[in-house]
């Protein structure tokens, strides 16, 4: 009886080992299946790289939405290929569109105003959020403290809004470029 439990000790100690190494090599798999980058389909508009723009059109990231290794956002472009290391960057606009769109969705379901949103999207510590809060407000003909919701057409007025604010007038999300991200949801 003795030794059938000490061969059964020896046989659980090995598949612990076994499961463990097994552990270890999933999560290997999956770092390294991170870092490839999503499929750019040529078709879509895409800034990443170009020198010379607004950085958040260069990013594909119209929000300029902050990297974070917690956002596993679609279409974002791997950390280790990551040429700007504070901004996420997208593989294609609509992307960084579609990013923004969700977080919008998410902020408006959490503080409910232009004026809320405003002040955590864009803190005063690094930008000046009162002068934001009335472009966004002015750019969309919603009243800052008028509580929204985020049905599509809020979203659209929002999204373009904060992009034309972030990136300029030129680049500022478009009609096509809302209905391409708005369809990724």
């Amino acid at each position: 009886m003795q030794a059938r439990l000490t061969t059964l000790s020896t046989c659980l100690v090995r598949h612990k080992r076994r499961i463990a190494y097994i552990g270890i090599g999933i999560v290997l798999i999956l770092v390294l299946l991170s870092q490839i980058p999503p499929k750019r389909d040529p078709a879509q508009k895409s800034y990443l790289g170009r020198q010379g723009l607004p950085r958040g059109v260069r990013n594909n990231n119209p929000g300029n939405l902050r990297y974070s290794p917690m956002n596993l956002w679609q279409g974002k472009v791997p950390y280790t290929q990551n040429t700007d290391g504070a901004f996420e960057q997208f593989v294609e606009w609509r992307y960084g569109v579609r990013a923004l769109l969700v977080l919008l969705k998410k902020y408006i379901f959490r503080y409910g105003t232009i004026e809320d949103i405003i002040r955590v999207y864009a803190p005063d510590t690094e930008n000046n959020t009162e002068a934001y809060i009335a472009a966004v407000s002015a750019s969309t003909g919603i009243p800052r403290s008028q509580a929204i919701t985020s049905d599509k057409a809020t979203l659209q007025r929002l999204c373009m809004a904060i992009s034309q604010h972030e990136c300029g007038a030129v680049y500022a999300v478009t009609q096509e470029d809302f209905n391409n991200a708005y369809q990724l949801l």
